[in-house]
């Protein structure tokens, strides 16, 4: 008697202690896209395979492959996709339709990701990385994290607050088409073009593998590559390819041509 009554405790032990894990990650959105491998993650589950349809949960990390790429949708409609070679961290999902105002927080720790505010107010929001925050007002954004932690947000539609994490610095960005920059030392830029002033050897394709592409979760065009370059930049580019064409010249102009400056 004494062994079925330790058996059933250990049962009960068992049932419940799964019933607090489960507890601990409630379901909070639904994987509307997927490429290639992307994997799931938490102290409560084993590593998992994300597909299309599939579920994810409170306090779960997602990665993506070099080449892959995950969009989901939470239960208040935010909608996060995810870029190639990163790495995110559901940190907090508290939404109730009818208790407002909820709780979102999301960690990005690298790579790219594309942000769609949802039904929950803007106070709700609360997304990291390792060298910003960001709060949201009714916003769609991306974002691309180095991987030393550097930090760029480029706006496509309404304003988003950015902050650098460790210094009492903060901007709103509200210029569509442009980047805010926040780098290690916690400086926080205005907005910018891509210039070269920042993100240096990473090229703007990318870091922003989602501009001017239609997205299941997103399906407008929103932007080019090229409408986001400094004007200067472009114009580099320009002037570089006649000067390297010089010896390309026909040679009876280059006869013509003065061998030294008229002084």
């Amino acid at each position: 008697m004494s062994k079925a009554l330790g058996g059933c405790a250990a049962l009960l032990a068992l049932a419940f202690s799964w019933a607090d894990a489960s507890a601990e990650a409630p379901e909070i959105g639904t994987t509307i896209a997927v490429r290639n491998q992307v994997m799931v993650e938490s102290e409560a589950s084993e590593r998992r395979r994300l597909l299309k349809g599939g579920k994810v949960h409170q306090e779960e990390v997602v990665e993506t492959a070099k080449a892959a790429l995950a969009e989901i949708r939470l239960l208040d409609d935010t909608k996060l996709a995810v870029g190639p070679g990163a790495r995110v961290v559901l940190d907090k999902f508290v939404y109730d339709p009818n208790a407002k105002p909820g709780a979102i927080a999301i960690n990005l720790t690298k790579g790219a990701f594309r942000f769609i505010s949802g039904s929950s107010p803007s106070t709700a929001y609360e997304i990291r990385t390792p060298t910003a925050s960001m709060g949201v007002r009714g916003t769609v954004f991306d974002v691309y994290v180095a991987p030393n932690g550097e930090t760029a947000v480029l706006l496509h539609e309404g304003a988003v607050d950015v902050c650098a994490a460790t210094a009492a610095a903060c901007r709103r960005h509200d210029v569509i088409g442009r980047f805010v920059h926040v780098g290690l030392r916690g400086l926080v830029s205005l907005p910018l073009p891509w210039d070269g002033t920042f993100m240096r050897g990473v090229t703007i394709a990318a870091a922003f593998p989602f501009v001017g592409r239609r997205l299941a979760i997103d399906p407008l065009r929103r932007l080019r590559h090229a409408d986001l370059i400094a004007p200067a930049t472009r114009a580099t580019r320009a002037v570089t390819k006649p000067v390297e064409s010089l010896t390309k010249v026909p040679r009876q102009i280059r006869r013509a041509l003065p061998v030294r400056p008229p002084f």
